[in-house]
């Protein structure tokens, strides 16, 4: 580990553990958040119709058994 990471986790061993508890559920909040504008963002939002597009191509065999398991079919 780098001695930026060493020095964080001794900085966080260092806390009373009322500290820590507080650190965990203020990284769970930001991360909760982080992923919640992620969901909301209009990008990320998965559309009907998608595989219509003419730039997405599937190959014809796409369903065919694979060779590499048919002994176990």
């Amino acid at each position: 580990m780098s001695d930026d990471v060493l020095n964080v986790q001794n900085k966080i061993l260092s806390f009373s553990t009322e500290e820590q508890l507080y650190l965990l559920a203020y990284i769970a909040n930001v991360l909760n958040n982080k992923k919640r504008e992620e969901i909301h963002n209009p990008e990320f939002v998965r559309k009907a119709g998608i595989g219509k597009d003419p730039n997405f191509y599937m190959s014809p065999d796409f369903d065919a058994p694979l060779e590499d398991f048919k002994e176990y079919m």
